[in-house]
């Protein structure tokens, strides 16, 4: 039996692939969710330092005969030490035997499938040509969002924020080539309250800092990272979507605990199934929790092993 094959970050991005295809991935991996498809139990943590966490996320795709396993960080003080902040690896395994076939670098398969799926989510649920907001763009899921919206959504208008002006000056200059017309504003109410599409992509919070009262009618916020607000939010927005109920409703490692009356009105891939029409009013405040599934993840990892 041979060592597992390896495919390092570097050879993710030396690759170059089209992110429109993990669109089209992120697709399939909802079609496959709703069509009850798949085993995959709600992902497990724990959490060494706070605003941080490791997380295991096994699951299995029999229709696909995908099976695997991510092992993933996210420490958000790392990027002030020079290290990523989002680290992790995609161990996929022989669904016949058991054994690690190949081992990926996480970090392009997570932030570019988790951007997609805002991608999806924008799609089949917000108003056309939206105006996209982003709290904490300057991370590498931010960064992720922009790339997606250049790709899915060309000359949208994309308003970006984080804590430091500076890194919001240098992504301008980073993104200059991406199809968007790409503003600043430092003020997080501000972003709110001028954008149609909120993405927040802040990284775990200790305390909420956005308001209910900056919403308004018909607009959509995508929470990425969901704890950035008042516990009473999910009973002041017109509709819930999630990705997948019973994880985000797990008691152990769901957000029951920031909101303890989330209670989902519908799942996405139901819509993007047909199952379920999503939107029903222009005038529908529709809040989103796409906490994140393994699934996509062993699609995305078997696309770049197959494709490399």
């Amino acid at each position: 039996m041979g060592s597992p094959r390896s495919v390092s970050g570097q050879d993710i991005a030396d690759a170059r692939f089209p992110i429109q295809d993990v669109y089209d991935l992120v697709l399939e991996g909802f079609l496959l969710h709703s069509l009850g498809e798949y085993e995959m139990p709600p992902k497990q943590g724990v959490h060494t330092r706070a605003r941080s966490f490791m997380h295991a996320m096994p699951a299995y795709l029999p229709t696909k005969r995908l099976a695997g396993t991510k092992l993933i960080s996210v420490y958000p003080e790392n990027v002030e030490r020079g290290l990523d902040a989002t680290t992790g690896i995609i161990v996929m395994m022989d669904p016949d035997s058991g054994i690690v076939s190949d081992i990926v670098d996480a970090r392009w398969i997570t932030n570019t499938r988790t951007a997609m799926v805002s991608m999806v989510d924008t799609k089949l649920l917000a108003k056309e040509n939206p105006v996209f907001g982003i709290v904490g763009a300057t991370g590498s899921c931010g960064r992720a969002h922009i790339e997606a919206i250049g790709a899915i959504f060309p000359g949208s208008r994309v308003i970006v924020n984080s804590r430091s002006q500076e890194r919001c000056e240098h992504l301008l200059d980073e993104f200059d080539q991406v199809p968007c017309q790409l503003v600043i504003r430092m003020d997080p109410e501000a972003v709110v309250k001028e954008c149609d599409v909120l993405i927040v992509c802040t990284s775990n919070l200790l305390q909420p800092i956005f308001k209910a009262e900056w919403l308004r009618p018909g607009q959509n916020v995508l929470n990425v990272h969901g704890r950035g607000w008042p516990p009473s939010i999910t009973s002041l927005v017109d509709r819930i979507s999630c990705d997948d109920r019973s994880q985000l409703l797990d008691p152990m490692g769901g957000l029951t605990d920031a909101y303890p009356n989330l209670n989902p009105d519908f799942e996405l891939g139901d819509v993007v199934a047909g199952e379920h029409p999503g939107r029903e009013s222009s005038a529908h405040t529709i809040f989103s929790f796409n906490y994140g599934l393994a699934i996509f993840d062993i699609l995305v990892a078997d696309y770049v092993l197959t494709s490399m």
